[in-house]
């Protein structure tokens, strides 16, 4: 079985292929977009580290509380805030006026309830508390910590 070569099939050659095609865009719009998106990502960059970097008392705050005995824990909370606040406005601050501050900056009522009003308390005297108002002051005071904002 012999079969004739087709006379089409001997006249072809090798086949010439077209380059693959480029991976980069070819329009400027395509480049005013790539822009537009690497600058989004190093607003939001420098954004996030900003906010990082602001926060750093937090965080130390919320480290010491952990260690703080209940005397000290409005020593601690009014360093937090004279981290922020100026110290015209905090330094002076005690009694009902620490209460309110506290509870005004974070918006949160638990200084004005028990065991949390005792703050102030706590840190005159020498008495001692149940583990669970402990609990409950420590709870109070890291919430503050977390959620207080410093209006201008």
């Amino acid at each position: 079985m012999n079969i004739a070569p087709n006379p089409a099939l001997q006249k072809l050659h090798n086949f010439h292929q077209p380059p693959p095609p480029a991976w980069t865009p070819h329009t400027i719009g395509w480049y005013v977009l790539f822009g537009i998106v690497a600058l989004l990502l190093l607003w939001l960059t420098i954004h996030i580290a900003h906010s990082w970097l602001g926060n750093r008392y937090r965080r130390k705050a919320l480290r010491e509380l952990v260690t703080a005995t209940p005397d000290q824990f409005s020593a601690l909370l009014k360093r937090t805030a004279l981290a922020v606040w100026p110290r015209e406005r905090v330094a002076a601050l005690n009694g009902d006026a620490w209460l309110n501050f506290l509870a005004e900056t974070a918006s949160i009522e638990s200084f004005h309830n028990t065991p949390g009003d005792r703050i102030e308390e706590l840190a005159l005297s020498s008495r001692s508390l149940s583990a669970e108002d402990e609990q409950a002051i420590r709870a109070v005071a890291a919430e503050w910590i977390r959620r207080h904002r410093v209006q201008a």
